[in-house]
């Protein structure tokens, strides 16, 4: 379990998050949707949401409590679904 906290890692954990707000910002760009401060903000939030979905799922399998894994991802997952059909709705207005 050292390697997670260690320094690559979160070395590795960084060009991965840069690489995915580039290649987002750029995606938006081509598709001429401009990205306001609250587009990025929701966007971070829900970025966010789908990784505490993923990582209450798989520490829940770590710990031996696969109740708890099966019953919170689903949830969990809903509420990320809904609320990223959501928010795509509202970052891709073109205005």
């Amino acid at each position: 379990m050292t390697f997670f906290t260690g320094g690559f890692f979160w070395f590795i954990q960084g060009i991965l998050i840069t690489v995915i707000v580039l290649a987002f910002r750029a995606w938006m760009e081509d598709r001429n949707v401009k990205m306001f401060w609250w587009k990025w903000l929701l966007w971070g939030v829900w970025i966010l949401t789908a990784g505490f979905t993923i990582a209450f799922i798989f520490t829940s399998l770590g710990e031996g409590e696969p109740t708890a894994a099966v019953k919170g991802g689903i949830i969990f997952s809903l509420i990320t679904i809904i609320s990223g059909a959501g928010i795509w709705r509202l970052i891709n207005k073109k205005n």
